[in-house]
């Protein structure tokens, strides 16, 4: 017992700085001036006082710490000068997992397991501790592996189709790192040196008229064009539901599944958007919808550049319509394609999203000529907010959303 109450005492005992020169004094007040650290301030304003006089009791009183914090702070200071002011972090647990851990770790989680004798499909956290700990030496658990995916930035979701090598299988097959070029290069208001708007390991991907296509990007609107299905067939999709299989919602299956297709062309900059619908995805309407995007931009004073899948439909060599139109519009249209088998690389494609789940998703019309009305309205709907269709296809144009009243999306019964 007497020894706690010798060590408190010598604890609580108060103490002063020795008188500091000049040099000293210089340093301490500009650590005090430029460090970020709250606490670390206060320890040097301790200093700071000590310096002036004040004993460890008065300190504590000015700056509400404890005078044992004081006494600490002043202690540390005689045994390391000002390096030793600043509070210390705890050097924690040794750290298990190596380098050569990590590495084979960031390695094999872009591989196919089979690729590395693993009897699964698909990687899971549990499969990777085990993995690394026979090959590496090292073993963690679960957790661990999580914990270095997520600081490696992945994440667990649902992958998503491609066709990227029945694509690559193509003689003209560019990628669609054209398309991300026009995308760019449209936000700017003078010609940008291609170099600067794609990767240097894509360079070799990029068509050889590119330069030229943008070169036309200051004086021309840039159009994004896509049909989508709508089928009397309701898609399925999440809604809230009581729990339990008796609690899930019924949708009523018609029995019919007859199809139109709805014709999107929307201009990448202000969101104009022209929608319509027809029976099916013809030449006629395609080169219909495409005339009056050129009419729009003559009368703007611009050129018209088109970009658009690579259905024959759209193609001066699978359609007679397209290859007139294009004949006829030479001066004032220019149709730019998407890679074949990269749907998501035309950016109305993200509109489509919107689309479906507004009309298609869960729909309970039971007459057909109901949904097409929905189809219609919600076109209609998409033409009368520009601002809107600019965020909904992750446009750089598009206004913050405080600037502009919200899409009134028709909602199917």
């Amino acid at each position: 017992m007497w020894k706690i109450e010798e060590r408190e005492k010598e604890m609580t005992a108060p103490i002063t700085l020795p008188p500091l020169d000049e040099q000293a004094l210089t340093e301490l007040r500009r650590r005090y001036d430029d460090t970020s650290d709250a606490e670390t301030r206060t320890r040097y304003q301790m200093l700071l006082l000590s310096a002036t006089g004040q004993t460890s009791t008065q300190i504590a009183q000015i700056v509400l710490r404890s005078q044992d914090t004081v006494v600490r702070v002043l202690k540390r200071f005689f045994a390391g000068g000002l390096d030793a002011v600043p509070r210390r972090t705890a050097p924690g647990r040794v750290r298990t997992v190596t380098t050569t851990w990590e590495a084979e770790l960031v390695r094999v989680i872009e591989l196919n397991p089979h690729e590395v004798g693993q009897d699964t499909a698909n990687w899971t956290t549990e499969r990777l501790a085990g993995y690394l700990g026979k090959h590496t030496g090292v073993l963690v658990t679960e957790e661990t592996v999580r914990v270095y995916l997520h600081a490696h930035d992945y994440v667990c979701k649902r992958p998503t189709w491609t066709l990227r090598r029945k694509a690559e299988e193509k003689a003209d097959y560019v990628g669609n790192a054209c398309v991300e070029v026009l995308l760019a290069g449209a936000t700017a208001p003078e010609l940008l040196p291609v170099k600067d708007l794609v990767e240097a390991d894509l360079w070799d991907q990029l068509p050889a008229d590119l330069s030229a296509l943008l070169a036309l990007l200051p004086q021309a609107d840039l159009y994004l064009q896509d049909e989508i299905q709508v089928a009397f067939h309701p898609t399925l999709t999440r809604v809230w539901s009581h729990k339990g299989r008796r609690g899930q919602r019924l949708v009523e299956a018609p029995g019919d599944n007859r199809k139109v297709y709805g014709f999107g062309l929307l201009d990448w900059r202000d969101g104009w958007f022209d929608g319509r619908v027809a029976p099916g995805r013809t030449a006629d309407v395609f080169c219909e919808q495409v005339r009056t995007a050129v009419a729009r931009s003559k009368h703007r004073g611009r050129i018209a550049l088109v970009m658009t899948d690579n259905l024959k439909t759209h193609t001066s060599a699978g359609s007679l319509l397209v290859r007139s139109m294009l004949t006829e519009l030479k001066e004032r249209l220019y149709l730019v394609y998407t890679p074949a088998y990269d749907p998501d690389a035309n950016r109305i494609e993200w509109l489509w999203r919107v689309s479906r789940r507004v009309v298609t998703h869960n729909h309970q019309r039971s007459d057909f000529a109901l949904l097409l009305a929905d189809v219609e309205t919600h076109f209609q709907a998409l033409a009368q907010t520009p601002a809107e269709v600019l965020r909904h296809i992750g446009s750089p144009f598009a206004p913050d959303k405080d600037q502009d009243a919200p899409l009134p999306l028709a909602q199917a019964a």
